[in-house]
């Protein structure tokens, strides 16, 4: 961004507070929550999701168990993420009006940043339904699986790479001042962007988180808080640390269990 627009992203709001206080922007925040709480709503009352992880795959409707696998995830990705990326949104659609003479197309740009944004992450699930099909073939053994992967996100959590990744996460005003652009494919663009660095951020929590249990709707909600607070609040980067001293050490609790118990404890 030029230094001219960087001056005008500092004038039109310099944290989503102040952006929020606006009429307009507040039905945009319930907008969004709403549609949160429908996502929410979702993946509470539809069938599980996650494959052998915590039950069943999704069948019927002629649908293939991956497009299922992916739909529901992605549901889950807007429950867990969209009130996280609320700063950046509010942000974003200020400054496009700044920079447009079409009064519709803050609405087509915020539509394009969350489209860019949830791709990044639904692209995410196709790991994870790898996953979910590995530990089925493990059989009972498959525990110490799940024990491994909470070590390693709590040892990410420690890296430089998420550290880099959570400096720009959190900071919605930089980053439009970096990478905004004008148009529908800027908005895409930024969308990803931000994805990619969302993704980075939270890698550690989200590979803990499946290796838990997707599913578990208490795990869900913990991260969901956990993710928010990393990226909304002055001090949220002092969570990283102790997160993940409490990963490794769950993870690696569970791996003494599962070896002790020669593979047969469930989880």
């Amino acid at each position: 961004m030029s230094q001219a627009n960087s001056h005008e992203v500092h004038q039109h709001g310099t944290n989503a507070l102040q952006v929020l206080r606006r009429r307009e922007n507040l039905w945009i925040t319930v907008a969004l929550l709403t549609i949160t709480l429908g996502a929410w709503i979702y993946t509470i009352y539809r069938p599980n999701p996650m494959g052998g992880m915590d039950g069943g795959m999704m069948t019927g409707g002629g649908m293939s168990d991956v497009t299922l696998f992916l739909l529901g995830w992605s549901v889950m990705m807007v429950a867990m993420m969209i009130p996280a990326t609320l700063p950046l949104i509010l942000l974003y659609r200020t400054v496009s009006r700044t920079r447009t003479t079409v009064s519709s197309f803050p609405w087509l740009g915020m539509g394009g940043l969350l489209a860019g944004y949830l791709a990044v992450w639904a692209v995410v699930g196709l790991p994870v339904y790898a996953y979910s099909l590995l530990a089925d073939q493990m059989g009972s053994w498959g525990t110490a699986l799940p024990a491994v992967l909470l070590v390693a996100g709590g040892l990410y959590q420690f890296t430089a790479l998420k550290r880099s990744c959570h400096s720009r996460c959190s900071s919605p005003l930089f980053f439009l001042m970096q990478h905004y652009k004008p148009g529908l494919g800027g908005a895409i663009r930024l969308g990803i962007l931000h994805g990619i660095d969302c993704l980075g951020c939270c890698a550690g929590l989200m590979v803990g988180l499946v290796a838990l249990g997707m599913m578990n709707l208490a795990l869900m909600l913990t991260a969901a808080v956990i993710i928010f607070a990393e990226k909304t609040l002055p001090s949220g980067h002092r969570v990283s640390r102790p997160l993940g001293m409490a990963m490794v050490a769950g993870g690696i609790l569970l791996l003494a269990l599962s070896l002790t118990t020669g593979g047969h404890m469930t989880m």
